[in-house]
Formats: C-alpha cells, sequence, structure tokens
C-alpha cells in the first residue's frame, strides 16, 4: 500500500514543483533556447506528462522500497533523492546540450531543476515508507 501512495504523492509533487520550476524559469527566458524544440501550445500532451510522472514516482518509489534500511525516513529520503537526481539529471544536461541547439545555461537549469524536483520527491518518499516496524520474537 505504501507504494501506491508513495508513488501518487511523489507524482503529484514532481508535476507540481515542474509546473511552478517552468512557470518561473520560461518567466524569465533563461530558457529560451528551447521554444523551438518544445511542441506549441495547441498541442501540450499534458497527459503524457502526467504518465511519464507517474512512471517517474514508480520507479523512484519501487527502487527505494527495495533498499531503504528504514532508520531515519528524512535522511534516507535524502540519500536516496540525491543519488537519483545527480543519475538523472547530470546525463540528461549533456544529452541535451550534446544533441539539441539550446543554450548551456537553460540546459544546466533544466538539469538543476530536475534534479531539486527529484530530491524533493525522494525525501517524501521516504517519509512516506517512514521507519520499518521491527518484528517482535
Amino acid at each position: 500500500m505504501k507504494l501506491v501512495i508513495s508513488t501518487n504523492v511523489s507524482a503529484i509533487v514532481l508535476l507540481l514543483l515542474a509546473f511552478l520550476f517552468y512557470s518561473v524559469v520560461f518567466a524569465t527566458g533563461h530558457m529560451s533556447s528551447f521554444v523551438h524544440i518544445m511542441r506549441g501550445e495547441s498541442d501540450p500532451k499534458l497527459w503524457a506528462n502526467i504518465v511519464g510522472t507517474l512512471f517517474q514516482g514508480f520507479f523512484l518509489s519501487l527502487v527505494y522500497k527495495m533498499h531503504y534500511k528504514g532508520v531515519s525516513p528524512f535522511k534516507e529520503g535524502f540519500t536516496f533523492g540525491i543519488l537519483m537526481g545527480l543519475l538523472l539529471s547530470v546525463p540528461y544536461v549533456f544529452f541535451m546540450w550534446a544533441n539539441y541547439l539550446v543554450r548551456y545555461y537553460g540546459v544546466i537549469l533544466d538539469g538543476a531543476g530536475m534534479g531539486f524536483r527529484i530530491l524533493i520527491a525522494c525525501i517524501i518518499i521516504g517519509l512516506i515508507f517512514g521507519k520499518k516496524e521491527v518484528k517482535q520474537a
């Protein structure tokens, strides 16, 4: 049951943080070089963002569930978030900059935002899973 809850809550958090992040970042013009590779406002595919974020929340929750020790939920979620954030965002920055005509500053900002969103989602996942119950003999 914790897997279902953490999947949904982390997906909601990831979506909300992405909305806030991109609303602010695009409003300031720091990612203007991304506009030419994005879908237009008439064809947003919002459903695909929701499905992708649900999968992201599920896989983050599943990997966390398989490897957490259940001692300190915040600390384990934070550590897991740092590792997963780096694992996903650092290669993304290099792949985007290498393959698309975008400014490096925007890509770095996008990657940092991704890493931050994943960090926050993983902390929440850790808090949802909490401490493992010790079975009495």
